[in-house]
């Protein structure tokens, strides 16, 4: 008798667990702890029970179909419209969010998370009077830190002081002189790739660029990616890295099991080489007794750890941060902005007037006066956002939110796409074209201004926005006063959006352009 009922207990616990412990608080972090206990307890059962593996497989399909008839049927945000087989798994998340822009709501994944397409959950989550949260995804680093990844804001708010001491006005003087270096550096290589007949490799000259900029500001010294190939592997590890992120993004709970137990070899051996890189490169920095004179982000990121050993967690976590969030988007908008001046070269003639009205063309501050340069850069932010849908918030626990009119729950998990939002007919007119005059001269092109936050809101903005500003405007002044842009015999350039991969950063496809220098 015991033998025939044995296994209806285990069905019964995973049913139990599910509704008794599963449900209630955030268990992603403890995934791996979870997952090796489940493995030690059915490798117990199945060596010392004879029908182990039967109380196994009844356990596990109690605890599953519990989890799935909860979702489907019963979980509290079934009200919201959107696929019911949403619901069901959140491996369908990343596709939908990329594509579906018929809702502005849209129940999904678990029983506390909704994706949310009305352009005022922005403000909602992120404005000066929000209470909520960093969703769970911004434990990926657990359990070291990074300013991004602190997720409320008694933790974030005293490591973003430390961060802003690189950020004054006063550190920032002088820092476009190191961006026109380095673009003088990727001028000579176009005009090497011009001489040898070839196209060039926009995509790895930017990105060569944009990191060697962020080596300026954050260690002091740059790695000459652009005249010396030795260290251009960092960017390629890089990529590589962050890829990990894109399948994995919408499982916060696998993204633990996968960095915390999987051995560190293809994809992994990238991620860690990358963390152990920029940490090391960081630790080499020699903090200068008066911290005026501070060269770089980085001396007082090393002044803070070395005046209180407790903030030695975030120094990992930080580094990796200051070269992708300095890096990668610049680099991603620069790239899209190239591609769409390529596919519209009436609109870079535009700009090639704008700029031949300055007096100093080298200038940051007549540079930022060019509003056509400006607008395009803008157009570009809308167009090919940096967090394609990455930046998940959570409501407080004990309070909800209310997005539109729309009550969204507490301690529910908010996921406000940018690439859909973006790009939605009833916030731009024609919101796929690439149209900068929509922020100059046809304010009208703009149905909804709360649209558009390419650098965040209130004190979860890009501490970087003006720097990146001034760096985006720079290299495309140069460029388009100086070249014509077009796409190789029989190329159209189509991959960068084709190719285009959502790594919680974007990563565009590649892009070849041929340049001709202008004679006009």
């Amino acid at each position: 008798m015991d033998t025939i009922y044995t296994p209806y207990v285990g069905a019964l616990m995973g049913v139990v667990l599910h509704h008794g412990l599963f449900i209630h608080g955030e268990w992603h972090v403890q995934a791996p702890h979870i997952l090796m206990f489940h493995l030690v307890c059915f490798l117990t059962l199945v060596v010392n029970v004879p029908t182990g593996w039967q109380i196994i497989g009844v356990y596990l399909l109690g605890l599953f179909s519990s989890i799935l008839t909860y979702r489907l049927f019963f979980h509290r945000l079934n009200d919201f419209p959107g696929p019911r087989w949403a619901r069901a798994s959140k491996i369908w998340h990343l596709w939908t969010a990329r594509t579906s822009q018929n809702h502005f709501f849209l129940a999904k994944l678990r029983d506390h998370e909704i994706t949310v397409f009305h352009p005022d959950i922005f403000m909602a989550v992120d404005g000066p009077r929000s209470k909520c949260s960093k969703g769970e995804w911004y434990d990926l680093l657990h359990p070291d830190r990074s300013l991004v990844n602190a997720r409320t804001s008694d933790i974030h708010r005293p490591r973003r002081r430390v961060w802003m001491q690189g950020f004054t006005s006063k550190a920032l003087v002088g820092r476009e002189d190191q961006t026109l270096s380095l673009i003088d550096q990727m001028d000579q290589c176009i005009q090497d790739d011009m001489a040898a007949g070839r196209s060039s490799n926009v995509t790895d000259l930017i990105y060569w660029l944009s990191f060697d900029r962020m080596a300026q500001f954050v260690l002091g010294r740059t790695f000459n990616m652009l005249t010396h190939p030795d260290w251009r592997f960092t960017v390629r590890t890089l990529k590589k890295a962050l890829s990990i992120l894109g399948p994995l993004s919408p499982t916060p709970w696998l993204v633990q099991i996968v960095l915390r137990l999987v051995p560190r070899v293809w994809i992994l051996k990238d991620w860690f080489g990358m963390m152990a890189l920029t940490e090391g490169e960081l630790r080499k920095i020699q903090v200068p007794t008066d911290m005026s004179q501070a060269p770089a982000l980085g001396c007082y990121l090393m002044e803070s750890s070395q005046k209180d050993q407790t903030q030695e967690k975030w120094l990992a976590g930080d580094s990796l941060l200051a070269f992708v969030a300095g890096s990668d988007p610049t680099a991603g908008i620069l790239h899209g902005l190239f591609y769409e001046l390529a596919r519209s070269p009436d609109q870079a003639d535009l700009i090639y007037r704008e700029l031949q009205q300055l007096q100093e063309p080298s200038d940051v501050n007549a540079v930022r006066r060019c509003k056509h340069l400006e607008a395009a850069i803008f157009e570009s932010l809308r167009l090919y956002p940096s967090l394609p849908t990455g930046g998940n918030r959570k409501t407080p626990p004990t309070e909800g939110i209310t997005v539109a009119g729309v009550y969204i729950p507490p301690d529910t998990t908010v996921v406000a796409p940018r690439f859909c939002i973006s790009r939605r007919e009833d916030c731009y007119v024609e919101p796929n074209k690439f149209i900068p005059e929509r922020w100059t001269t046809r304010p009208e092109m703009v149905l909804d201004r709360s649209a558009f936050v390419p650098f965040g809101t209130a004190f979860r903005s890009c501490l970087g926005r003006g720097l990146a500003m001034n760096d985006m405007m720079l290299v495309a002044a140069h460029v388009i006063q100086h070249y014509r842009m077009s796409f190789p015999a029989g190329g159209t350039g189509d991959g960068v959006f084709e190719d285009w991969k959502d790594q919680f950063t974007s990563s565009l496809g590649r892009l070849q352009l041929r340049f001709e220098r202008r004679t006009d």
